[in-house]
């Protein structure tokens, strides 16, 4: 497969740049990161590490982790039908799906603090001073859901150096207002105080032209307020209070990439109420969705991070204390994702959370040590509402009238009979003659009121966390190096799912007892059944269930200095995620009310190094990681679930480039070389036989990323700067859950950044970004339609976007 050619003029310019430059260049500055819980030079730690400051993080283009795919050829980021649990992927591991439970393959770490969902992560950079992403299992240091990876962003932390800030207004396509605003506050030789805040609103990037409305938009607002309190000589205490909250029109826009057999009737259904239809071909073109609710996502975030450092004459203590709250609720969804009006989800969600970690680092001799203590609870609700819409109980009545001839093996179209306006004479005579054989006059499949209840679900766990781990690094005088460490965790959870309510439907009832449609997996004759139970998501019983587990997580790895500034190492590493409490409405339908933990067997051989004086450095890591026990979450048109299902491999190398070419020119290229594969799927059920032998989704063969940056002064406070680069991914897969979907073919996004920069009392930058400049457009995941059998939508990338930013500091 061979790269674009956006990425292909980069590489050249690379190498056309490095033959020609003859000023001198400085030496590329050192990057710092606590990977492995202590200061350290990135090139040092035998990790595959990916760092970035504040201002690369804005040089980027990375407003927020979603962006982080355009940084680094191993990561993907991508959000569906809930941003609570969006999906943050390492090397072609990750979570996709909205279980309840199901926590990431990518621990998330906001200064030093565990947050149990990827969405949790999808918030604004509001103030982040440092990003520092580890690739490959971090289960010694990090913990639980680290198998294939952990995301740590760290705060600016307030400072003692006199008053200072930043600020930052941008504007740009889809109506785009971006503004932050950062001040440090020194109160005291020994307090400081650091307030920010950043408010973000841009119109979605999918429309509908008869709500002349978008859908997917961003409107969030958060703010912080740190407090550094230098105790005393030895102690310092450092508080972040963290708010952010987001009130907008996400996530239920998507869009028809296939239009299935039952087409025209759902097209019949919109144009009734005065709705168009947008199938495939002009939805996928022009980003039309066909959503008929005025659907909204309502997500608040609140928190503290409390750390304390106190400098002994043994060594050094830390304890991080953390404590959230994260509410999440979907208001108004539109769950049969089409232009008929049939069915509406509202469920809010709220996330209790606390945390507590002490962790002692010394130095005995030759060897580094770091052990610890870490402890967590987190308490789960959660309530899931279907409500009856305009046509619910009339579609219902439609399908169950044309199913049953089918059934029958008659060959007799009810379309005519059966589809609105109203009960047609022929469709009620049709039901009528199947009621009144056993006495019923209610016909209703659905409730016939838009706004009743269907069905009324609530789900709720509670779960505790507990570890003890060490790590050292022992230094040799020959140059070698060995890591060891291990860590021991046990989980607890206990939950379930109660059934508030099951309208029931005693044609529905009759119906599901004559055994057309085949045993039901529970139940009896007096059991609820509805339009639901007919079209094969039955009526299950309420459940509590619980889990534990015990798991010890290792990591070794020797690392070598083959010259100065020329390492290299090999590690093995072990990671696990947890299992969980299966919470969906038919877990014991399906036997399937827990699931067991992941676990992740790792080894990495890397070099790392820096030549041509300090001016370039070239990391090379080569993985093979080997899943067991693979969870894989499903949506089924109804729910979605999680199993257990065999395993997954991830092989490949990673090649990362940057060189500081001239005083004035910068390049990178990092290439990702990618075998992510399920296997050994023998165990898992008929429905996921398909993924034997296929990609991970958002894992192709081969991708990357190259980026040219410069840097030209006029005068000695004056300085243009521009900033190209192309992202590269092959052909893929973008979701496990169809056996039929068309893969994802190869694509090259380029952005570019053009700026003026004035040095003075304050600096001020001016500059124009262009994001996604090809405007090429991708499918990120792809669904079966809730509904309409046959059918399947698709969440799209972000189109181009331009745009102006000013930034000022003080």
């Amino acid at each position: 497969m061979r790269m674009r050619y956006g990425l292909k003029y980069i590489t050249a310019a690379l190498l056309v740049a490095g033959a020609s430059g003859a000023l001198a260049a400085p030496a590329l500055e050192e990057v710092v990161v606590t990977a492995q819980k202590r200061t350290q030079s990135a090139q040092d730690v035998p990790i595959a590490v990916t760092a970035l400051s504040q201002d690369a993080m804005r040089e980027a283009g990375v407003f927020d982790v979603a962006d982080l795919t355009d940084v680094n050829p191993s990561i993907s980021f991508d959000a569906g039908q809930s941003s609570q649990n969006s999906s943050l992927k390492i090397r072609g591991i990750g979570t996709v799906g909205n279980g309840r439970t199901f926590e990431g393959a990518v621990g998330v770490f906001i200064d030093g603090v565990y947050r149990s969902r990827s969405g949790m992560a999808l918030q604004d950079m509001n103030d982040i001073g440092s990003l520092e992403l580890l690739r490959g299992p971090q289960g010694t240091l990090f913990g639980k859901n680290t198998v294939a990876g952990a995301l740590s962003l760290t705060s600016n932390k307030p400072n003692f150096d006199g008053i200072n800030g930043n600020a930052e207004v941008l504007g740009g396509s889809y109506n785009k207002e971006f503004v932050s605003a950062a001040v440090n506050l020194p109160v005291s030789d020994n307090h400081a105080l650091r307030f920010s805040v950043v408010s973000n609103k841009q119109d979605g990037f999918y429309r509908s032209r008869q709500f002349d409305r978008t859908y997917n938009q961003t409107d969030r607002l958060s703010a912080k307020a740190q407090w550094l309190w230098d105790v005393s000589d030895t102690l310092s205490s450092w508080l972040v209070l963290d708010y952010s909250k987001s009130d907008a029109g996400c996530c239920w826009g998507s869009v028809q990439v296939v239009s299935g057999p039952l087409t025209d009737d759902i097209e019949y259904y919109a144009n009734l109420r005065g709705r168009d239809f947008y199938k495939q071909g002009p939805a996928e073109d022009q980003r039309l969705t066909n959503n008929n609710q005025d659907s909204e996502e309502f997500r608040e975030d609140i928190g503290l991070a409390w750390t304390l450092d106190w400098a002994l004459e043994s060594g050094d203590l830390k304890s991080v204390t953390g404590i959230r709250r994260f509410k999440d609720e979907q208001i108004r969804g539109d769950a049969d994702f089409g232009p008929a009006h049939i069915i509406v989800l509202s469920e809010p969600t709220q996330i209790d959370f606390f945390s507590q970690e002490i962790n002692f680092s010394t130095t005995w001799g030759r060897t580094d040590i770091v052990a610890g203590l870490f402890y967590s609870e987190e308490e789960y609700t959660s309530t899931r509402q279907f409500i009856a819409d305009t046509d619910s109980n009339n579609y219902a009545s439609f399908r169950t009238t044309r199913a049953i001839p089918e059934l029958l093996g008659l060959s007799v179209d009810t379309a005519p009979l059966c589809r609105p306006p109203g009960m047609t004479l022929g469709c009620t005579a049709t039901l009528s003659l199947i009621g009144n054989l056993v006495g019923i006059q209610a016909f209703d499949l659905f409730p016939s009121t838009p706004g009743d209840r269907i069905t009324e679900d609530y789900y709720y766990q509670d779960a505790s966390s507990a570890a003890a781990f060490f790590h050292t690094q022992t230094h040799f005088d020959n140059g070698f190096t060995l890591v060891a460490g291990a860590r021991y965790s046990q989980d607890k959870k206990d939950g379930g799912y109660d059934q508030v309510y099951w309208y029931n439907s005693e044609l529905a009832q009759i119906i599901m007892a004559t055994g057309l449609l085949g045993p039901t997996p529970t139940g009896n004759l007096t059991t609820p059944r509805n339009a639901f139970d007919l079209f094969g998501i039955y009526n299950s019983p309420s459940f509590k269930d619980d889990y534990e587990s015990s798991v010890v997580t290792t990591t070794v790895s020797g690392t070598y200095e083959l010259a100065d500034d020329v390492m290299t190492y090999l590690t093995f590493s072990k990671g696990y995620k947890s299992g969980a409490v299966n919470l969906f409405q038919e877990a014991v339908n399906q036997n399937n009310t827990s699931y067991e933990p992941e676990y992740a067997t790792s080894w990495e051989l890397g070099l790392k190094s820096r030549y041509w004086d300090g001016r370039a450095q070239t990391n090379i890591a080569l993985f093979d990681t080997i899943y067991e026990d693979l969870q894989i979450n499903f949506f089924d048109g109804f729910n979605f679930f999680t199993r257990n299902t065999g395993e997954a491999t991830s092989r490949g190398i990673e090649i990362e480039n940057t060189a500081q070419i001239t005083d004035r020119l910068r390049g990178s290229l990092s290439i990702t070389y990618l075998k992510a594969e399920f296997s050994d799927l023998g165990n898992a059920p008929e429905t996921i036989r398909h993924l034997d032998g296929r990609q991970t989704p958002r894992a192709p063969d081969l991708s990357g990323v190259a980026a040219l940056s410069y840097e030209q002064p006029f005068t000695p406070s004056l300085a243009g700067y521009g900033r190209i680069s192309a992202s590269y991914s092959g052909e893929h897969w973008a979701s496990p859950d169809t056996p039929d979907e068309p893969t994802q073919g190869p694509y090259t996004l380029l952005d570019l950044t053009l700026g003026l920069r004035y040095f003075g009392d304050n600096d001020y930058d001016l500059s124009f970004f262009c994001k996604n400049c090809t405007d090429v457009t991708y499918r990120t995941i792809y669904f079966a339609m809730p509904v309409q059998e046959g059918s399947f939508n698709a969440y799209l990338n972000e189109p181009r976007q331009v745009g102006l930013s000013l930034k000022a500091h003080f």
